[in-house]
């Protein structure tokens, strides 16, 4: 391992801390993933228990022994070999149900020299991603970061399918615990996956393309299906039917046994589907759905299970200077639909007014989830796409716009449990159901809420919480507007460079610079609550996004930096110039 001499832009420059990183190993991510388990019995006391929404029970106890929950309530009998976890001032919720993700299915790489057909309007049915025969349990990889990620979002149990495609095989509901993938497996053959994503330069390539060839597959399959069924009622004298796969992966959904399941991306790919359905009459469910609020009538006619994007559009760089109550008032007021750019002195007229026709559009997609419930619909959620350290912030968006808390709570649970088929077992904290379980510090949807146990399958999984410091008293609040130089230390050395945060304490922006490249580089997801200071930073090429969390104290900062699946490296900064230095 050695430093280019050339000087590496910031994203290079990162590059090379998450390389330090991986040398050596730094601090637990806060998990005791690793830890031999003692014993498979617990009970979690004097918590606030929410079994359902709307059925709590304020102060009780819930056990769990070998895998289930055994009692729940305000006065039960506890084990004598339970592990007892005081948990007096914490909140017990049933484990969340991801409705459709790739969980533990890692994404294969593309070959980028593989050869195209010589026919390409008649290709394999691999190169046309057609392969409906292939089982997400075939590709499980309990080790995949993405079991992880989800489980420490507070997610104990998935809906996976696997990465492709028109058709990219089908999926099955899993627990995210366990290092057998087989042993993860809570229902297999659980859905015929289906998405508009066409192969480039083939046939299909097109979406009328692909409807088309859906359309014959499909017709293909019952012909074949019929074929097979009078030839197991008298084989005498019928020539044995072949063995092909592809069709034979539609023989449970023609028999209603599973649903196709649509990820959906835009309202027409909807419409599509839709289509689909009412022409070929096979069961339906349909995921993401990210423009439902345009399909709300469709989608009440169709009363297919319904599993909602948990991913929300990024906010504009420049927000509205007015309060949360008069943003709409004021967007309407600057959103001048027929404005056009006459010469080069009106394109400041026209950038603010393609910033307000964003943020116009942006508040349709916040306000969707309570579009779809106010309309009665029932639905779950799906984080396909979807990081699952925005979840919770991305929940908190849904019900400032409108979204019930427990709408949003029964979405997770007890609602996605129903639309799967799977309300005996998951979905709320009753006895007899299997022991999936979510802990947090406070009410989830509360702004501080921090995860602090996970179990799975009766398995527990613990999360360091990390007090924020508080401000002096009488001290004034933190700003951390301003430029900043920082430290990373990692077992390379140290890492210097320059962060300048501009706006407001609750509307930032910035950048972030190195020493050895003065370019800069924007940072996304920037927040900042009473002192703690968060932003990610993408790394092109890299492992992935870097997390930045430090604390401010006056002119000082301290955290620490995370690279996914490597640790932390502290940072440490100070205040150069800003409204207590200019």
């Amino acid at each position: 391992m050695f430093l280019p001499a050339t000087r590496p832009a910031p994203a290079a420059l990162l590059v090379v801390i998450a390389a330090a990183l991986a040398l050596t190993p730094l601090r637990a991510h806060a998990q005791t993933d690793d830890l031999p388990t003692v014993t498979r019995t617990y009970a979690l006391e004097h918590a606030r228990i929410v079994q359902a929404p709307g059925r709590v029970i304020e102060r009780g106890t819930v056990v769990l022994r070998n895998g289930l929950i055994t009692a729940v309530g305000a006065d039960v009998a506890i084990p004598f070999d339970a592990e007892r976890i005081a948990a007096d001032s914490m909140v017990v919720y049933a484990g969340f149900i991801d409705g459709l993700s790739h969980a533990g299915i890692p994404k294969p790489k593309e070959d980028p020299n593989r050869k195209r057909p010589d026919d390409p309007g008649n290709p394999p049915d691999d190169y046309a991603g057609i392969q409906p025969q292939r089982d997400a349990r075939a590709m499980l990889e309990p080790g995949d970061k993405s079991v992880k990620e989800l489980r420490k979002a507070g997610f104990g149990a998935a809906h996976t399918v696997p990465h492709g495609r028109m058709l990219p095989g089908s999926g099955a509901v899993v627990l995210l615990s366990g290092d057998d993938p087989g042993a993860m497996v809570l229902r297999g053959d659980a859905s015929l996956f289906a998405q508009f994503e066409a192969a480039p330069g083939v046939y299909p390539a097109t979406p009328m393309g692909m409807m088309a060839k859906m359309r014959r597959l499909y017709r293909e399959a019952e012909r074949r299906r019929m074929i097979e069924r009078m030839y197991e009622e008298n084989p005498t004298g019928l020539e044995r039917p072949p063995h092909d796969a592809v069709h034979e992966a539609f023989f449970p959904v023609l028999e209603g046994r599973k649903p196709v399941f649509f990820f959906v991306e835009s309202a027409l790919e909807a419409y599509r589907a839709l289509r689909l359905q009412k022409d070929l009459g096979f069961p339906l469910a349909l995921g993401g759905l990210e423009q439902s609020f345009d399909l709300i009538d469709a989608l009440k006619d169709a009363r297919a299970p319904l599993f909602f994007t948990l991913g929300l559009p990024k906010a504009p760089k420049k927000k509205a200077e007015a309060k949360k109550d008069s943003v709409e008032a004021e967007m309407a007021a600057q959103y001048d639909p027929s404005i056009r750019t006459a010469t080069y002195r009106d394109l400041e007229a026209e950038r603010r007014n393609l910033e307000a026709r964003q943020r116009m559009s942006r508040e349709k997609y916040l306000k969707n989830a309570a579009m779809l419930h106010e309309a009665g619909l029932r639905f779950g959620f799906s984080t396909m796409d979807v990081k699952p350290a925005d979840v919770h912030k991305n929940l908190r968006l849904m019900i400032e716009h409108g979204l019930p808390e427990d709408a949003a709570l029964a979405a997770l649970t007890t609602d996605a449990a129903d639309l799967l088929g799977l309300s005996a077992m998951l979905g709320s904290v009753d006895e007899g159901k299997i022991a999936n379980l979510v802990v947090t510090t406070k009410p989830y949807f509360d702004k501080d809420a921090k995860i602090k146990y996970v179990f799975v399958d009766g398995v527990k999984y613990e999360y360091e919480v990390k007090e924020k410091k508080k401000a002096k008293a009488g001290g004034e609040a933190a700003n951390p507007v301003g430029v900043w130089s920082y430290v990373i230390s990692t077992p390379m050395g140290a890492f210097d460079g320059t962060l300048t945060l501009e706006g407001a304490p609750d509307d930032l922006r910035g950048t972030l610079t190195s020493s050895r490249n003065p370019g800069a580089t924007e940072l996304r997801n920037l927040t900042f609550d009473g002192n703690e200071l968060s932003f990610t930073f993408e790394i092109p090429d890299g492992p992935g996004t870097l997390t930045f969390t430090v604390v401010i104290t006056g002119d000082e900062m301290e955290g620490s930096v995370n690279v996914p699946g490597m640790g932390e490296a502290p940072v440490t900064g100070t205040r150069e110039s800003g409204p207590d230095r200019l």
